[in-house]
């Protein structure tokens, strides 16, 4: 078995093979549910698939006709879903080596920008032959707002902001906690100076955790809907954002990979860029996050 959990540790779970399916979803709504630039799930059949705790702390959020996106309540974290038979698991919730790798890059027609695939998977515009619900493929809400800002917020819509402030860098986290909140490989994040981000509507459905004993680590997100938003930082007086959140096209690329060292065993990474195995040196922090 392979358990997996939410951040917090609210919602527990257990999953056995044989697995139905491993594969990274670029639909714009799992970026914006997750927050970041793909997300990946497992399928597995209900008899290889056992909740633990928590089943009354999840909030169930159906997306479309066709699928339902419910995560925690306390933490926000992608939790998983039955459809039909089959199971439906964030991968980046799973604590334990699946001894299983994804197979294909599905919904690439709607890939993000930001993210280049360097792997040899199979590609398919939207789900592979004999495989999910016929449905169109989701596109990113336009952004019709003119000047200068980024715009960004929550996939059911309660939740918008803008920031007056362009990144200066775009950084993969591997760390546990990124990919237990996001139910993704890795956070995808930029920060921005708190003066600079304002809400522009939903502000009351925003709801923050703290990891418990973490002197910086919060996580924010909307309470209808359960996507990532940006989140204070308090003492180093930045949000963090996350990448998925974001409407308006960035103008960089991702340049470095941070906490390799907690990487999931399932994912490999090819993408070339700096990368380090837990922060980079502090005389370095400023240049390549900041």
């Amino acid at each position: 078995m392979t358990t997996g959990s939410c951040l917090c540790g609210t919602v527990r779970y257990e999953i056995n093979g044989p697995y139905q399916w491993m594969a990274h979803c670029h639909c714009s709504m799992c970026r914006k549910h997750h927050g970041s630039l793909f997300g990946t799930t497992v399928g597995v059949t209900g008899e290889n698939f056992r909740w633990l705790a928590g089943e009354d702390a999840i909030v169930h959020y159906r997306s479309s006709a066709a699928y339902e996106r419910p995560f925690c309540s306390q933490c926000g974290s992608p939790v998983p879903h039955a459809a039909g038979p089959v199971v439906i698991c964030p991968a980046g919730g799973l604590e334990d080596d699946l001894d299983a790798k994804p197979l294909a890059h599905i919904f690439v027609s709607s890939k993000s920008p930001l993210h280049e695939i360097n792997d040899d998977l199979q590609r398919f515009d939207e789900y592979p032959p004999g495989y999910g619900t016929a449905m169109p493929t989701p596109q990113n809400p336009a952004v019709t707002a003119g000047g200068t800002a980024l715009h960004g917020g929550c996939l059911c819509g309660a939740v918008a902001f803008e920031i007056d402030e362009q990144p200066r860098n775009l950084v993969n986290c591997h760390c546990s906690r990124c990919r237990k909140s996001r139910g993704a490989a890795h956070g995808t994040n930029f920060f921005t100076r708190l003066e600079k981000l304002r809400w522009t509507r939903g502000e009351d459905s925003i709801r923050t955790y703290k990891v418990p004993g973490a002197e910086l680590f919060a996580v924010s997100f909307c309470a209808d809907c359960g996507s990532s938003l940006p989140a204070p930082f308090t003492p180093i007086k930045r949000f963090i954002v996350p990448a998925g959140a974001v409407d308006t096209p960035l103008p960089i690329k991702v340049g470095i990979n941070i906490w390799v060292g907690s990487k999931a065993p399932w994912f490999d990474l090819a993408d070339g860029l700096p990368r380090f195995e837990a922060m980079p040196p502090m005389d370095r922090v400023r240049e390549v996050m900041f």
